[in-house]
């Protein structure tokens, strides 16, 4: 797993702790969509290819 993947985890299980329903949301859609990129491409994305499917969602 990817260290930005990591990361991303542990802010959503964060945002589960402090009961942050905005920010879960969107952690969880951030997830989603790199989980979906990496069945897609039958590939586990490194942290380049996690940052260019952030940067099509903003």
């Amino acid at each position: 797993m990817s260290e930005l993947k990591k990361r991303i985890t542990d802010d959503m299980k964060s945002a589960m702790k402090a009961k942050d329903k905005q920010a879960l949301k969107a952690v969880r859609m951030i997830l989603e969509a790199i989980k979906q990129k990496e069945i897609d491409e039958r590939i586990e994305l490194d942290d380049a290819q996690v940052m260019t499917v952030i940067q099509k969602m903003v």
